[in-house]
């Protein structure tokens, strides 16, 4: 199924096509594409896809909002608009770095000096060489699990990952760990570390989201802010507020000093699967279930652009440097690179044949790095227009 089609070429109607015509075409193609009848293992993404365009079509308000981003021409790419439009990213492979002996969940470049950083499954830290694409050390973790990281300057870093309803975070300096636990109520889901490494926000399945103090796991506060699980968070690089997505379908903007909701985001239409900002807090990208991602503006929550590509769902979002760059890391195996200021995608990646979990930008944005469960740490140079 061609991930590039309208919601009226998905279903085979056309732009004026009333809700009958609309449930026909809709019926014609789940006996076609349902999973229960379809083994094509994409049944699944194609019916999520079809549900999509069906629910967003048939609804009045929903279809004047997708009709006016079409006029806009922010949908998502063509064959046309790639054509008419020169590509402003170039990227080449660098490196594939072989040193995990496990599925790798998170990599993380140093703010100072650049350096990459990841860890695997098996709570091995590892810090690469770029010139010899080999480690040049590494720490192993001997209990809990790592799933986020966030490095910083002189080779410090703060990691954490969760195992039921208990959190563990480590603070790295040189061969030195400190490590809290935190115990919660409930069944933690995801985590994201802020971006000074003080604290760190966990959400539970039960729709509750806790900022925690990653020196002592001591809790700041704990809100229940979604109706549903909450199933990605982000924060803004200047730490002041961080975002909450859920299955609710909705996405909650917070104040981080109080986690009061300044925002609510509701034209998501499906479960949130992550999240970033870009770096100077203008935009909020959004992916969920659907196979879509959204760009909302932070400072109204107005939706800007919505894009697809990807057919499977996506694992990572980060922003480049410049604001309007941002790649995105799927279960599909490849890398997207978009625009989110013209709502277009600029470059696809087919970087593995299986999942991608994590993708970040060098501070500089010079480089790009994602790494997943081929136990593979990939790096591409990137080169980028100074506009969009």
């Amino acid at each position: 199924m061609n991930a590039v089609l309208t919601h009226y070429e998905l279903l085979g109607v056309g732009p004026s096509s009333d809700t009958e015509t609309l449930r026909r075409a809709y019926r014609r193609l789940a006996r076609k594409h349902h999973p229960d009848v379809n083994p094509d293992p994409r049944a699944h993404e194609n019916m999520a896809r079809i549900n999509e365009a069906f629910e967003t079509l048939v609804d009045p308000s929903k279809r004047n909002e997708y009709d006016a981003l079409l006029a806009g021409g922010g949908h998502l790419d063509s064959a046309e608009r790639t054509r008419q439009n020169q590509r402003p990213v170039i990227v080449k492979l660098l490196h594939r770095m072989r040193g995990h002996k496990t599925p790798v969940y998170t990599v993380a470049f140093s703010p100072d000096d650049g350096c990459l950083v990841s860890t695997g499954f098996d709570n091995e830290v590892i810090w690469w060489n770029e010139d010899t694409a080999l480690p040049s050390k590494s720490m192993k973790i001997e209990f809990g699990t790592i799933s986020v990281m966030r490095a910083f300057s002189l080779g410090r870093l703060v990691a954490a990952g969760s195992a039921e309803n208990q959190v563990n975070v480590y603070r790295m300096d040189g061969q030195k760990v400190e490590t809290s636990r935190t115990h919660h109520d409930e069944w933690v889901g995801c985590l994201s570390i802020s971006p000074d490494g003080s604290r760190i926000a966990t959400g539970s399945m039960h729709a509750t989201t806790t900022i925690t103090n990653t020196q002592d796991g001591r809790t700041v506060y704990r809100k229940l802010n979604h109706d549903s699980a909450v199933t990605a968070l982000a924060w803004s690089l200047d730490g002041r507020v961080f975002a909450s997505g859920s299955a609710d379908t909705t996405v909650k903007v917070c104040d981080a000093k109080n986690g009061d909701v300044i925002r609510e985001i509701k034209q998501i239409r499906s479960t949130t699967t992550a999240l970033a900002f870009s770096n100077d807090g203008v935009y909020l990208a959004v992916a969920a279930v659907d196979l879509s991602i959204r760009i909302f503006r932070v400072a109204d929550g107005e939706l800007v652009k919505m894009m697809y590509g990807h057919t499977r769902p996506i694992e990572s979002l980060s922003f480049h440097p410049n604001n309007w760059l941002f790649a995105s890391g799927s279960r599909d195996g490849t890398i997207g690179l978009w625009n989110a200021a013209e709502g277009i995608g600029n470059v696809r990646i087919d970087a593995s044949n299986r999942p991608i979990a994590a993708v970040v930008f060098s501070p500089d944005g010079s480089r790009l790095a994602a790494c997943g469960q081929d136990k593979l740490v990939r790096l591409w140079d990137v080169a980028v227009k100074e506009t969009a």
